[in-house]
């Protein structure tokens, strides 16, 4: 079964800073590129995704051939300074004073700009130096209160810009918290190799999403065949499709690239996949004399359809809601070690890619038949417990008091 995308609410506070001054040390710095971007357009999406309206960056406008080749965030007021301003005057407080000598990661950036501050402060790396000011009123005479940053939240800009230490810190953006076991352990290790080697090419997220689709629909149709062989290669390319898939979404990510659109294209691609093999599954045993294979084949679908179109009626819901947080299942996993605790583990263990495995073990083993036994079971089991969870989440969530008006 395809992993369907849930967006849990995260009811955060609006940023108290909306403004920063982009401070530049090095000019030529910004349009050097890593990981498949310049600095500078790096450093206008991570404003931007942190909540920031409006950055001022503190060097005059480049010319018009520089501006019209970068790419930067829809809905983002930026500006520059002229020759003899002096940027500070040019930002009203509060702001942030941003280091364009540092990456910083956009849940730091976003958890300080939420923050009320009663006097400046100066967050530095592990050298000493300022990677973000926080500017709350005018009284620029007050010292700043010096804070470390945490460790792993920025990274300083050192060459070569486009491999080693920079290149690994950004990479580490692409996996999702919600992999399965072998897709952590063993998938993404290959996935990040593949989407390292593709950072600095013209290929895009959706791009590779399709080509990963068309390898697992090649690998579905090797199962209308009747030998081990042909079975095991479609289940390697079954797995292939899986390893690959996980790229679009790591492009994307580092990039800076996601959207509605390529979000819904790898989740209905992942489905439509998983429905051609089980498909596929059934009629090929049908073709080689199995005369139930096809009902089985018909309940697998009905379980992949049925939870695809339970999770793509909550994505509408919560995207029409502007839902904000990291994608997940169709319900939270409810706290603690009772029954529903135990079916909300029991659910994402079963939305995980993870059963691709099995596949390839029982296509080595010639038991394919009985894989597919597996994927009409698990498909039903699948989606009456998302059906039990989301009752449930949904119930807890009207019992819960109003707000205070």
């Amino acid at each position: 079964m395809a992993d369907p995308s849930r967006r849990r609410r995260l009811d955060n506070p609006p940023n108290v800073f909306t403004r920063a001054i982009l401070w530049v040390a090095h000019p030529q710095l910004l349009w050097q590129k890593s990981g498949g971007m310049r600095v500078l357009e790096r450093q206008l999406f991570t404003a931007a995704r942190a909540g920031l309206n409006s950055v001022l960056i503190a060097i005059p406008e480049p010319d018009a051939k520089q501006l019209a080749t970068l790419r930067t965030p829809p809905g983002l007021d930026i500006r520059w300074t002229s020759k003899g301003e002096t940027a500070p005057m040019e930002c009203e407080p509060p702001y942030l004073g941003i280091s364009a000598d540092h990456f910083i990661r956009v849940e730091t950036l976003a958890f300080i700009a939420r923050q009320n501050f009663p006097s400046p402060v100066s967050y530095e790396d592990v050298s000493g130096l300022s990677v973000i000011q926080v500017s709350p009123t005018r009284e620029d005479s007050i010292s700043r209160v010096r804070q470390p940053l945490p460790n792993g939240s920025y990274r300083r800009l050192e060459a070569p810009l486009d491999q080693g230490p920079i290149l690994d810190w950004l990479m580490a953006a692409g996996p999702k918290k919600q992999d399965g076991f072998m897709a952590r352990h063993f998938d993404r290790h290959l996935s990040l190799a593949a989407s390292r080697a593709l950072l600095e090419t013209s290929l895009t997220p959706n791009q590779m999403t399709l080509f990963s689709t068309i390898v697992g629909l090649v690998g579905a149709s090797l199962f209308l065949g009747d030998t081990r062989l042909v079975y095991v290669t479609g289940a390697l390319l079954i797995w292939l499709h899986s390893v690959l898939d996980g790229c679009d979404g790591e492009l994307a990510r580092v990039r800076f690239q996601e959207t509605d659109l390529g979000s819904d294209l790898d989740f209905w691609g992942d489905n439509v996949v998983h429905l051609a093999l089980f498909t596929c599954l059934g009629v090929g045993f049908r073709l080689s004399g199995h005369t139930h294979t096809l009902l089985l084949a018909a309940i697998a679908d009905a379980g992949v359809f049925a939870s695809a179109w339970t999770a793509w009626r909550h994505r509408r819901k919560a995207r029409a809601e502007r839902a904000r947080g990291p994608e997940a299942g169709v319900v939270d996993e409810p706290a603690g070690d009772g029954l529903e605790s135990k079916l909300g583990r029991l659910e994402n263990a079963l939305a995980q890619r993870d059963f691709i495995y099995l596949l390839v073990l029982l296509a080595f083993m010639d038991m394919v038949y009985e894989f597919l036994w597996a994927a009409a079971i698990g498909g039903c089991l699948y989606f009456a417990i998302m059906l039990h969870l989301r009752r449930v989440n949904q119930n807890e969530q009207a019992r819960q008091p109003h707000p205070t008006r």
